[in-house]
């Protein structure tokens, strides 16, 4: 299985694409499983209280799907790559900063491209 540690933003671009989540993933990290920090999940849910009825995150699925993780009181980003390290498991993102930050430490990647595609990103 592939456990994949998610990123309020990667998760709406996510959705918001309308990919099939298991064929569009499963092609790169196998079957997923998602991680989910709690602080992420506190950012979906504020998120997801400012969108239309129609455009809702599916977060009864990601929370179906996920193992829920504690963190520190720290920002996002560094709960997430602190994670992503001990756990050797890439992140789902398309924010620039968490994607540079991640191939700087050695963590992959898998971000949405144009709103069409995912590429695991392994390295600079």
């Amino acid at each position: 299985m592939g456990d994949v540690l998610i990123d309020a933003c990667g998760w709406v671009a996510l959705v918001d694409g309308a990919f099939n989540i298991d064929a569009s993933l499963s092609q790169l990290v196998g079957p997923p499983h998602f991680i989910l920090v709690d602080l992420v999940l506190d950012e979906l849910e504020a998120i997801e209280s400012g969108r239309p009825r129609g455009k809702k995150l599916m977060l009864d699925l990601l929370l179906q799907r996920s193992t829920l993780v504690d963190s520190n009181p720290t920002h996002t980003d560094d709960a997430l790559l602190q994670i992503a390290i001990e756990r050797d498991i890439p992140i789902l993102t398309v924010d620039a900063d968490l994607k540079r930050r991640s191939l700087d430490a050695g963590v992959g990647i898998l971000e949405i491209v144009k709103g069409k595609n995912i590429r695991f990103v392994n390295g600079l």
